[in-house]
């Protein structure tokens, strides 16, 4: 039985070099896309960076380099383009990009966890907010002896106003 080679062959030497792909995308805030900012030029362009030719798809490792592009732009919602041969762009999503590529589902997930990440970051900055907003030391109510006062309680030590307006402390107590 003889043998089969699963060898992969490289691209002969007569292969042109073409640009890397990730070298084809770009992107910029939508809300930047103004007719104004347009015209004047003031806009922010986000790019791989990329000037390497190949005679592959991807230059070596620039394949993860575009993986990496699109998430953190489809995390932020840019305006993705992708610019082929011919000049022509088409603007989609991250994952509709990506979907193009082996590492589709990579992308898709990476956007989903930067979401994650974005949504638990803004509600702990809430919560973070709320707990300023409340006094430190809460009143509380509590019974010191056969008396029900309202005061504060700071590191065991029931503080409060007596009838006769007088501050008082107390070590025992039981919240009601």
């Amino acid at each position: 039985m003889a043998a089969k080679n699963t060898a992969k062959t490289a691209p002969a030497a007569t292969d042109e070099l073409k640009q890397c792909e990730c070298a084809r995308y770009d992107a910029m805030f939508p809300d930047e896309l103004t007719e104004e900012n347009l015209e004047s030029g003031d806009y922010q362009v986000f790019e791989t960076g990329c000037t390497a030719t190949t005679k592959r798809l991807f230059a070596p490792g620039h394949d993860a380099k575009l993986k990496s592009a699109l998430i953190k732009w489809g995390a932020l919602g840019l305006d993705i383009r992708r610019t082929d041969e011919a000049g022509m762009a088409v603007s989609a999503e991250a994952v509709k990009h990506a979907s193009r590529y082996k590492f589709a589902g990579m992308v898709e997930a990476g956007i989903k966890r930067a979401e994650e990440r974005r949504v638990a970051k803004a509600a702990k900055a809430a919560a973070k907010k709320v707990a300023k907003a409340e006094p430190a030391n809460p009143i509380v109510t509590a019974k010191v002896g056969r008396w029900t006062r309202e005061g504060t309680v700071t590191d065991g030590v029931f503080t409060y106003t007596d009838a006769k307006g007088a501050t008082k402390t107390a070590t025992k107590f039981a919240l009601i």
